[in-house]
C-alpha cells in the first residue's frame, strides 16, 4: 500500500517531519525523503501558491504590475497526475487535433488538465495562517526540538506494539478540496473507484515569463492514486477536458467541427515516458518532463535533492527548459527590441562539449548568465570529469581536465551580428576562456571578444536533394575528431557524432543570418528568423525580403521542422503553418504597398499612412524600414 506524504516549507511541517524516526526520514534542506517499502517519496519539489505567485510572475515580468492583476495574464489549469501504485505507472495523454490547446501542445504528451478561470487563490483564514505561522517560527524551534525525543520514542513504541501501519497524512487538503471533483469523478468507469481521500496537491509550476502581452500557462499539480490502470474510460476523460474549456478560449475552437479535442492515452511508467522523449518518440513540454522526473524516484532508492527554490536569476537551472531531447531554450535579459525584454539562450549538452546559442545578456541578466555558467554548466562539466575520472591522476588527465573547466570543448554559436545576442559573451570569456566562438564571417567582424572566432557559412537551403544528402552524411568518430568537431556547415557536439547541428544558410533578417537544425528532432533554432510573438523585424540595413522569403520556402520544403526556437518569445510547436502564414502576411503587406505605389504615394512616410495608418514613433520607423525593403524587391521583380 503506497502512502503519499507531502511537505511544504512551513512550521507545520517542521513539527510532523520530526515525529517520523530518523531511520526512516532524511532532511535536506527544505526536501525532505520518506521511505517506505523501499521507495522514496520526496516532496517540495515544486513550489507552493504563495511562493509562486509572489516569485515567479512579479519576479520575472518586466513590468511593475500589481499582483492583483496576474490572474488576467495566465492560462489556468488543474493537472491530475492519475498514478497508479500497483505498478507504478502514469496515465499521460496525447493532444491529436487541437493546435491552441495551451495545456498540451498539439502533437505533445502531457497530463490531462482541467481549465480553470483562475488558479484557485488562497483563502484570506488561510492567509492569516500562513502569517502566524511564520511569525510563530522561532518560538516553536525549541519546543520542537524538546518535543522530538519525546516523539521519537512515542513511535518506536507505537511500531513495537502495533507495527508500522498508522498513516500520517501532511497533505494540505484546503486545495485538493477546491478541485472540480464531480469532473474528475466522471472519468472513472466505476465511480466507486474514485477516492477522494486519495488526492493530493503537490504544488504548482508557471510557464517562463517571454513578454507582457502573452499569457503565461499556470498549472496546479494533483497526485491521484489508483489500483488500476482501466479504471479511466478514454472518452469520458474526453469528454470532462472539453467541457472545462471556456467558450472564449481559442483551444474552444481549435479542433475540428465535430470536436475540439481528442485524446490519445498511455500508461507507462514515467522513466519509460521520459526514455521515449529522449529517443525522439514523444514531444513531452520541460513542466511535464520535470513531473516525470520526481515521479520516477517513487522507485528509485537515493537521496539526491530534485529541486530548490528557483527565482528568475536560477530559471532554467533547476527545472531545465527541455523542450526536444537534450536542447534547452533558457530567457536570459537582454538589449533588445520591445515588445521582448529577453533572448533565449540555447544549451546542449553532450560528453564534455556544451553548446551554447545566442548568449545574449546584458547588465539586467548578467547574475542570472553567471548562474547559469556556475550552476548549470560548470557542474555539468564537474560531474563529467568526476564520473570519467579513474584513479590514475597522472599530469596529462590534470591538464586535460583544466582545459575541460576553461571551455575546451565549449562551442558558442551566433546567430547574426545584433548586439541582443552576443553581449553576453564577455561573462563566458570570463569563466571559458578556451571556447571557440562559430559565426558568419560578417558577425565575427562586430564581436568583441579575444576567444578563438571560425568563420562558417552554413548550407543553402536550394533543393531537397541536396539537402537530404547534406541531413543524412555520416562520419565516423575517428573523422570528426579530426575536423576538431566542426566543418563550415555542422558542428559535432561530443565526440561520438551522435549529436550534430546542421548549420543553415537563411539570409533575409540580415546578410549574415545562420540557423541551426537538429535532424532527429527536428528542431530549428531559429535566431531572428522567426519569433515567439508576432512577425519578425528585418533589418532594412542588411536584410533583404527577397532573401527572407526565400529562407522561408527552404525552411519548409526542405527542413520541415518539426519544433521552432526563435531567439526571442516562446517555442512554436507547428513551425510550417507559422512559417506559412509568415509568407501569407508578407505578400499580403506587399500587395498593400504596392497598390499604395501604383496609386502615386511613392515616398515611405506617403506609404506608411496608407498602409499602417496611425503607429507610435518606434514602431513608424520600423514599419518604413520594412516599406523600404519591400520596395527593393518590387524593383528586382520589375513591378516597380
Amino acid at each position: 500500500m503506497i502512502k503519499v506524504y507531502s511537505f511544504y516549507s512551513t512550521t507545520t511541517t517542521t513539527t510532523a517531519a520530526n515525529t517520523l524516526n530518523n531511520s526512516i526520514c532524511k532532511r535536506i534542506g527544505n526536501n525532505i525523503i520518506f521511505r517506505n517499502n523501499n521507495l522514496f517519496f520526496k516532496f517540495n519539489f515544486l513550489q507552493p501558491k504563495t511562493e509562486i505567485l509572489k516569485r515567479y510572475y512579479s519576479g520575472c515580468s518586466a513590468s511593475n504590475n500589481n499582483n492583483n492583476n496576474i490572474y488576467n495574464k495566465m492560462n489556468t489549469y488543474s493537472s491530475l497526475l492519475f498514478y497508479n501504485e500497483n505498478n507504478n505507472k502514469i496515465l499521460m495523454v496525447k493532444n491529436n487535433i487541437n493546435k491552441l490547446y495551451k495545456s498540451i501542445p498539439h502533437n505533445f504528451f502531457g497530463f490531462p488538465s482541467l481549465t480553470s478561470s483562475e488558479p484557485i487563490k488562497l483563502h484570506e483564514q488561510q492567509q492569516q495562517l500562513l502569517l502566524q505561522q511564520q511569525q510563530q517560527q522561532q518560538q516553536q524551534q525549541q519546543q520542537q526540538q524538546q518535543q522530538q525525543q519525546q516523539q521519537q520514542q512515542q513511535q518506536q513504541e507505537k511500531e513495537q506494539n502495533n507495527g508500522n501501519s498508522e498513516k500520517l497524512l501532511l497533505n494540505n487538503k484546503f486545495y485538493s478540496s477546491q478541485l472540480q471533483l464531480d469532473k474528475i469523478e466522471k472519468v472513472f468507469n466505476n465511480r466507486n473507484s474514485f477516492k477522494r481521500e486519495n488526492i493530493y496537491y503537490l504544488g504548482s509550476l508557471i510557464t517562463p515569463y517571454y513578454l507582457e502581452l502573452l499569457k503565461r500557462c499556470y498549472f496546479d499539480y494533483y497526485l491521484i492514486i489508483v489500483k488500476d490502470s482501466n479504471c479511466i474510460n478514454k472518452n469520458k476523460l474526453e469528454n470532462v477536458l472539453v467541457e472545462s474549456i471556456s467558450t472564449t478560449d481559442p483551444a474552444s475552437s481549435g479542433g475540428t467541427k465535430e470536436k475540439t479535442l481528442e485524446i490519445s492515452m498511455e500508461w507507462k511508467e514515467p522513466s519509460e515516458f521520459l526514455k521515449e522523449f529522449n529517443l525522439h518518440h514523444k514531444f513531452i513540454t520541460p513542466e511535464s518532463q520535470y513531473l516525470l522526473k520526481m515521479l520516477s524516484l517513487f522507485s528509485k532508492t537515493n537521496n539526491e535533492i530534485l529541486a530548490i527554490t528557483e527565482d528568475k536569476s536560477d530559471l532554467g537551472i533547476t527545472i531545465p527548459l527541455e523542450f526536444a531531447p537534450n536542447i534547452e531554450s533558457i530567457p536570459v535579459r537582454s538589449n533588445t527590441l520591445p515588445p521582448f525584454n529577453s533572448t533565449n539562450l540555447i544549451v546542449s549538452q553532450n560528453d564534455s562539449h556544451i553548446l551554447l546559442v545566442d548568449p545574449g545578456a546584458n547588465k539586467e541578466g548578467s547574475i542570472h548568465m553567471c548562474n547559469i555558467i556556475e550552476k548549470k554548466l560548470l557542474n555539468y562539466l564537474r560531474q563529467f570529469i568526476n564520473g570519467n575520472s579513474n584513479n590514475n591522476n597522472n599530469n596529462n588527465n590534470i591538464e586535460e581536465n583544466k582545459k575541460i573547466l576553461e571551455g575546451k570543448n565549449i562551442s558558442i554559436f551566433i546567430t547574426h551580428n545584433h548586439k541582443d545576442h552576443w553581449e553576453g559573451i564577455g561573462i563566458l570569456e570570463k569563466h571559458f576562456p578556451e571556447a571557440t566562438i562559430y559565426a558568419h564571417e560578417k558577425t565575427l567582424k562586430n564581436v568583441e571578444s579575444g576567444l578563438k572566432k571560425v568563420a562558417v557559412s552554413g548550407f543553402p537551403l536550394n533543393d531537397k536533394e541536396s539537402v537530404d544528402n547534406f541531413l543524412n552524411e555520416i562520419k565516423t568518430p575517428t573523422e570528426i575528431k579530426q575536423l576538431d568537431c566542426h566543418t563550415n556547415e555542422k558542428l559535432y557536439i561530443g565526440n561520438g557524432g551522435d549529436r550534430i547541428f546542421h548549420i543553415v544558410s537563411t539570409p533575409g533578417h540580415t546578410d549574415d543570418s545562420l540557423c541551426l537544425f537538429e535532424n532527429n528532432s527536428k528542431t530549428l533554432i531559429a535566431g531572428d528568423h522567426i519569433v515567439g510573438f508576432g512577425s519578425s523585424v528585418l533589418d532594412f540595413h542588411t536584410g533583404d525580403m527577397v532573401q527572407y522569403i526565400d529562407s522561408t520556402h527552404g525552411m519548409i520544403n526542405y527542413l520541415c521542422p518539426k519544433i521552432a526556437i526563435p531567439a526571442h518569445g516562446p517555442l512554436n510547436f507547428d513551425p510550417i503553418v507559422l512559417l506559412n502564414n509568415y509568407i501569407k502576411h508578407r505578400l499580403l503587406r506587399e500587395e498593400e504597398i504596392l497598390n499604395a505605389y501604383k496609386s502615386g504615394k511613392t515616398s515611405l512616410t506617403e506609404i506608411l499612412d496608407i498602409v499602417y495608418g496611425n503607429l507610435e514613433s518606434t514602431l513608424s520607423f520600423m514599419a518604413m524600414g520594412n516599406i523600404k525593403l519591400h520596395l527593393q524587391k518590387l524593383k528586382k521583380e520589375n513591378k516597380i
